[in-house]
């Protein structure tokens, strides 16, 4: 029974049940008290998000519709623009993240674009905000600051962005979600003039129209940029920056750059004086060798009751020994900060953490993601998440969440795009780019968000492929209960234990190829080594709870396609879980199915790969394979 239908009962009030609480205690049956579990962190399967071209994704942003937990935004840095370089587009997934669908616009596809942002507002309505680099009226390229909407959670938008104006950078989006008076308000902070100028706009009508931009700082004489903004309980609005130097002169004898944060109590019209928020650490150098792993820090502010507008902060601490992931907390607004501390104290000597990102989700839950070099070889890495329950005292053992390691030197990363300037000098400018030499590490963002559930969403830019591709992956965070004040009925009923728990099955694994469907992420195949690799995932598509083990056993070559000879040219397999080559060989998916180790219907596994050499890819024999797993055997 929830706490809730007790302190329904307890409202009653009635004088037979007080009487009979009072008079015969004795009677009372004594409430068992279960042992509280473990907190720990479940990770989902991974779902590549992406599926628009073998062209670099990165500097993704994502958001959670509050009214409804399956909607998630996502957007993006995407190359392969028709007229060369760059644009942005949304992914939007309503199924909570296993299917997504891409959107372009035109006006970004025309003239390229950056730096994208997106959010909900209270309502429902999503918003996506983007740099165009559109000429003015005397034919100068600028960039020009664009604002969509969507409402239908980022399937379609509106045909006419609202337009900002030129010329703008890096700007960064943060609503409003508290029931106060500026509750829906959307805020846009940005940087624009020559000399360093910090803006924000607002709108007040749902993303309709807006009014700005309010500058409140300017770098005078040095270089400042926007970092996230994060919204408190009561509607007052934090914004943040870094300063840095903007000439080889100012960087050797800088001191050190510094976070700033200001408030604006009345939603975005005045502001207070700056203040610094923390240093980013003296090995902070554009001639650090790491300096390319250097990302925007992450804020957050905390909703929960026991840690009511605790604002947190990650960022990359850059030492001696590489960048590791840095922590600390404030319990006054950003007045005064805890001391920073590494959220790894002792992690592999080489081992780098970089691109943190931070979220707190409705009960206090903070959710941190980063890539670190750990067990990976040759410049690359992974993806983890850690988490913390208790107000960032100490946070648990960071879990991986990529199953397979990103290297940013891959070939589609390496390939260039052309980008064009005009109004820059004299005559027009040709830039040529690429992911790898622009974005080493991702973007200067990435993604990570909570819905109203609490579950927490990665979104990150992965190159297990050589390009970096958009991938997402779903998080639980499972703690035990708040703890509450006892109540007097309390002993009359069972306590609440939370979900059903599923018993797992001791049956021998089954045949179970009938309850899944295969569903396939881009094939990779190499015409010159004669080499493929298929990425393929598991569906459930029955009614039934499957359970690993979970193994697809390859059982003989040629189908009713196929000629007789066909057996001849089956391909040999590189990568098989049990090193078979040919019939028999066993691809385990085990490791796909998530930490629960359980596919419910409905749900797909991670993508496994399957690398396999062609004898003659035009006399390929057909396949035919078994799954194996088991099923639930009792449930309460």
């Amino acid at each position: 029974m929830s706490h809730l239908v007790r302190r329904a009962l307890a409202c009653l009030a009635l004088p037979g049940v007080m009487f009979a609480q009072s008079a015969s205690r004795e009677n009372v049956p004594k409430a068992s008290t279960p042992a509280p579990k473990p907190t720990r962190i479940v990770v989902g399967p991974e779902f590549l998000v992406s599926r628009d071209g073998d062209v670099a994704h990165v500097e993704t942003m994502i958001a959670a519709n509050p009214r409804d937990p399956r909607n998630l935004l996502g957007g993006s840095i995407v190359g392969g623009r028709p007229g060369g370089g760059f644009h942005c587009k949304t992914y939007a997934s309503h199924d909570g993240g296993q299917t997504w669908i891409d959107r372009s616009f035109p006006e970004l596809i025309r003239w390229g674009g950056g730096d994208p942002q997106v959010a909900f507002t209270p309502r429902g309505t999503a918003v996506f905000t983007c740099l165009a680099f559109a000429p003015d009226e005397t034919g100068r390229v600028r960039a020009f600051l664009y604002a969509w909407r969507s409402e239908d959670g980022g399937l379609t938008w509106s045909s006419k962005p609202a337009d900002l104006g030129a010329s703008y950078d890096h700007e960064m989006l943060a609503v409003d979600q508290t029931p106060g008076r500026f509750s829906g308000r959307i805020y846009l902070s940005a940087l624009y003039g020559r000399e360093y100028k910090l803006g924000l706009f607002r709108s007040e009508d749902d993303g309709r129209t807006w009014t700005g931009p309010v500058q409140f700082t300017s770098g005078d004489d040095h270089g400042v940029n926007v970092n996230k903004m994060v919204v408190f309980s009561d509607g007052d609005l934090l914004v943040t920056w870094v300063d840095f130097p903007i000439t080889p002169q100012q960087d050797s004898t800088w001191q050190g750059s510094h976070y700033w944060s200001a408030i604006s109590k009345d939603g975005g019209v005045t502001f207070t004086p700056p203040r610094k928020v923390a240093p980013l650490g003296k090995g902070f150098r554009r001639s650090h060798p790491d300096i390319r792993l250097h990302s925007d820090p992450g804020f957050a502010v905390d909703p929960s009751e026991a840690h009511r507008d605790r604002l947190y902060m990650v960022w990359s601490d850059f030492t001696e020994e590489g960048p590791r992931t840095a922590f600390a907390y404030s319990d006054d607004r950003g007045a005064t900060w805890s001391a920073p501390r590494w959220l790894d104290a002792s992690p592999p000597k080489g081992a780098k953490q970089f691109q943190p990102r931070i979220a707190v989700n409705r009960i206090g839950t903070i959710g941190i993601s980063f890539y670190d070099t750990r067990n990976v070889r040759d410049a690359g890495w992974h993806e983890y998440f850690t988490a913390s329950i208790d107000g960032g005292a100490t946070f648990l053992p960071p879990v991986r969440i990529s199953n397979y390691p990103s290297r940013a030197s891959g070939a589609g990363n390496e390939r260039l795009e052309p980008l064009m300037f005009s109004g820059v000098g004299e005559g027009t400018t040709l830039a040529l780019t690429s992911g790898a030499s622009r974005w080493a590490n991702g973007g200067d963002y990435l993604g990570l968000t909570s819905d109203s559930l609490g579950a927490f969403h990665s979104f990150w830019a992965d190159a297990r492929s050589g390009t970096f591709q958009l991938w997402s992956a779903a998080i639980q965070v499972q703690r035990p209960p708040l703890p509450r004040k006892p109540h007097p009925l309390d002993a009359y009923f069972p306590p609440d234990t939370g979900p059903p728990t599923v018993t797992r099955p001791t049956t021998a694994a089954q045949d179970v190829t009938k309850k899944l469907e295969f569903v396939f992420d881009p094939t990779v195949d190499d015409a010159a080594s004669g080499e493929l690799e298929l990425r393929i995932r598991l569906k459930n598509v029955s009614t039934d709870t499957i359970f690993g083990p979970l193994r697809v056993e390859v059982r003989g070559f040629g189908g009713p396609l196929d000629s007789d000879e066909a057996r001849k040219y089956a391909p040999t397999f590189l990568n098989a879980t049990n090193a078979k080559s040919g019939v028999g060989a066993v691809f385990d998916f085990s490791a796909a199915l998530g930490t629960d180790q359980m596919l419910a219907p409905g749900r797909q596994t991670s993508a496994v790969f399957w690398r396999m050499r062609l004898s003659d890819r035009r006399r390929t024999p057909s396949m035919q394979l078994v799954v194996l797993g088991t099923l639930r055997s009792a449930a309460r």
